[in-house]
């Protein structure tokens, strides 16, 4: 995949440990609803699974402001949701999560604001997350 430029980088020791994100990740297994849930406008389909361009699945617990990486259970504090718009305190940049159909199914895609293309996330550790701009657009229907 050919990344275009990077958005923003952080890279925060807050202290944690393995114990703290596996907690954090039983935390939501406990309280399902505190992980957002984003809908299509045009579809009505919902889902709680945000994809990036390598088709990675995050996930946003609105109840301690955190992004979640599905397969590792990394998290990434300072995350505000607002509908389909998504904010983090640690970038300056915007971003959104549009809706796309792959393989003949709906799927939801973390974007940037501006441009609409996919990002490409790498949560490398507990509060360690780079994004990647790209030029891939969410999948048309």
């Amino acid at each position: 995949m050919r990344r275009c430029s990077l958005l923003f980088l952080a890279s925060v020791a807050f202290g944690c440990s393995d114990d703290e994100t596996t907690t954090e990740s039983d935390a939501l297994a406990s309280n399902p609803d505190a992980v957002v849930t984003f809908v299509d406008p045009d579809t009505g389909f919902a889902t709680t699974d945000v994809h990036d361009v390598e088709r990675e699945v995050v996930r946003f617990d609105a109840a301690t402001g955190a992004m979640i990486a599905a397969a590792s259970g990394f998290t990434v504090s300072g995350w505000a949701t607002d509908g389909n718009d998504l904010d983090w305190s640690g970038s300056s940049v915007a971003f959104r999560v549009r809706f796309g159909t792959e393989e003949g199914e709906r799927r939801a895609y973390f974007t940037e604001t501006s441009n609409g293309t996919i990002c490409d996330l790498e949560l490398l550790g507990p509060e360690n997350l780079r994004v990647f701009a790209t030029p891939e657009r969410p999948p048309s229907p």
